[in-house]
């Protein structure tokens, strides 16, 4: 009976105990109460451990702050010449030159700290001319052709929406980097002719283009509030609509095609600059 009685008289006492030790005179005094437990199941049969996430401390360093907005604009500019010259001992006489003209405006706003949304807008303008060029397999072969006169002309129009993550890493933010999801659609016209004199013959086309991407790329300030970037294409999903003509307006033939492509397109780089307000 003692041994029943005495764990039980002592709980009472340290009841007691705590209940003398109430405030005094208003005096505040404050309890903590012991963390409840939240993951009752073990970590192999939950399927997002969002409680025991590991915060690696990419946003530790703010590179831009909540409530900025960036003025962007990228351009990128290539041109590709050929004259006289042999491409694998096959092609000779070659006459090629063509270039790519790309300009993308931009309006962003940043929602939290290193998290912008925004709008795209772009155009974008290629032209090429093959003159001449010739393909001759040697005596071996009966197979020779020539080709005079091709010329491409394409012109797009695009408007997108993205959404762009930056991750500062130095700690003054002077040095970033960023991710970025892109949403697009783009349309324009095109036209091929080949052929000279009365036997030059073109074709028209208008082209649809609806582009989900990743893009991924690094950011530097050079001023205060100017900040330049470089950013690369990691490829995505694409749809194309293209509908052909002729010279006479009339159709000729349409073509669709989507694919899906993840990897770095070093033919999609551009070099930018946002001016944050």
């Amino acid at each position: 009976m003692l041994f029943v009685l005495f764990p039980a008289a002592r709980l009472a006492a340290e009841v007691g105990a705590t209940a003398d030790m109430a405030p005094q005179n208003g005096a505040a005094c404050r309890y903590e109460a012991a963390p409840a437990v939240r993951d009752t199941l073990p970590t192999s049969q939950r399927f997002l451990p969002t409680s025991r996430r590991i915060d690696r401390g990419i946003d530790d360093i703010r590179f831009v702050y909540k409530g900025e907005m960036a003025l962007g604009l990228s351009v990128s500019y290539a041109t590709l010449t050929s004259d006289d010259s042999d491409f694998m001992l096959l092609l000779d006489g070659i006459d090629l030159k063509g270039s790519v003209f790309t300009i993308n405006p931009s309006f962003g706003y940043f929602v939290r700290d290193n998290l912008c949304v925004g709008a795209r807008f772009g155009y974008s303008q290629t032209d090429g001319t093959l003159g001449n060029v010739s393909l001759n397999l040697g005596s071996a072969s009966d197979l020779d052709l020539s080709l005079s006169g091709v010329q491409l002309r394409n012109r797009m129009t695009t408007i997108a929406a993205f959404v762009r993550s930056f991750a500062g890493i130095d700690p003054k933010g002077h040095f970033g980097l960023f991710a970025e999801l892109e949403l697009a659609y783009k349309m324009g016209t095109s036209s091929f002719g080949y052929g000279t004199g009365e036997s030059a013959k073109q074709v028209f086309g208008t082209t649809s283009q609806a582009k989900v991407s990743l893009n991924a790329g690094v950011a530097v300030y050079i001023f205060p509030n100017v900040c330049c970037t470089l950013s690369f294409g990691l490829g995505g999903l694409q749809y194309n609509k293209i509908n052909q003509r002729d010279a006479e307006g009339v159709q000729t033939g349409s073509r669709q095609a989507s694919k899906m492509l993840f990897r770095l397109n070093l033919a999609d780089i551009r070099i930018g600059f946002n001016i944050h307000l």
